[in-house]
């Protein structure tokens, strides 16, 4: 039988440790009132590669192995090409969701990618969810109808996301992106108009990629010395696809990264604030203003055990 301090202990633990596992209905906001100038990035970022990265079996034929870190252009050493692997051509989201997940500081499963495809892929697509079992390879994740990248990336990090597109009626824009980045909330975006260059035919297919579309995750902004102009801003991407530094090639329209890298890059905003893209952040309280995302149904939870304290200590 729990007394009084002890309901007000047990809810606490529970509001604290319940990291919010539902949906919230609105976006974090920015930790203060920066302004919409100079250059932020986050950092304690660590760019992932996409590959199959456990030896959870494959019933689509890989069998219960690992995949290399470039693994995804396939033994002939060319990307695009029949024998690339089908796991790596397709999990840029399961690699996107694991840099957020791994910022966050969490470990083990919620960061491995086998285990973010095999939890957000549904069994309309002929996957059964969180069976440690990959029972499909090659066809990527949807974002659209079928909503397995939200649900990856959900299961992943364990709290609520918010989701920006046209179609929910709050598309991302750039005084958005500076907010999240200012309030320390990396960005998965899926961009439905870039997919790499020497992306394979084969794998996702191409019937399905209006679902879909090749994950990134966007980290720091450059304000091009505009402050209050969003247009011109520039925007640090960390991609998952390994292309890019294996072959030390920039994609195109970019410009190398901090440090001269070739991946993460940065790309102008007029390709990231796109209205077909889909944007999404996690519900992760802001460094400086932890208490602002809340669900109203936790906030009862802490008056009502601050109120049977309170008596008690009466």
């Amino acid at each position: 039988m729990y007394g009084k301090r002890s309901i007000f202990a047990v809810c606490l633990v529970f509001l604290v440790a319940g990291a919010l596992p539902f949906a919230s209905s609105s976006a974090p906001v920015p930790g203060g009132n920066e302004p919409l100038s100079g250059t932020k990035t986050l950092t304690g970022m660590t760019l992932v590669y996409q590959h199959k990265d456990t030896a959870m079996n494959c019933q689509a034929g890989c069998g219960a192995v690992a995949h290399g870190l470039t693994d995804v252009k396939g033994g002939d050493g060319f990307y695009g090409t029949g024998d690339d692997c089908p796991h790596c051509s397709c999990y840029c989201a399961p690699a996107s969701i694991s840099m957020i997940s791994t910022y966050r500081g969490l470990a083990g499963v919620r960061t491995q990618q086998d285990n973010i495809y095999d939890n957000g892929k549904n069994v309309a697509s002929g996957e059964i969810p969180g069976n440690n079992i990959i029972e499909t390879h090659g066809i990527g994740m949807k974002d659209t109808g079928n909503t397995e990248v939200q649900t990856a990336f959900a299961w992943a990090v364990g709290v609520g996301i918010v989701q920006h597109s046209t179609g929910g009626g709050n598309p991302i824009t750039g005084a958005l992106v500076i907010q999240y980045i200012d309030s320390w909330h990396p960005i998965l975006w899926d961009d439905h108009n870039g997919w790499p260059a020497n992306q394979s035919a084969l794998y996702p297919p191409v019937s399905g990629r209006t679902d879909m579309g090749h994950s990134k995750v966007i980290t720091g902004y450059n304000d091009s010395g505009t402050p209050g102009n969003t247009a011109d801003d520039w925007y640090l991407i960390y991609d998952p696809w390994p292309e890019y530094n294996d072959q030390g090639k920039l994609i195109a329209g970019g410009k190398k990264g901090p440090g001269d890298t070739f991946d993460p890059y940065w790309i102008p905003s007029g390709v990231v604030i796109d209205p077909n893209d889909m944007h999404m952040v996690d519900t992760f309280p802001n460094v400086q203003e932890p208490i602002a995302l809340i669900i109203p149904a936790y906030g009862a939870i802490v008056v009502f055990a601050l109120a049977a304290w309170r008596k008690e200590a009466a």
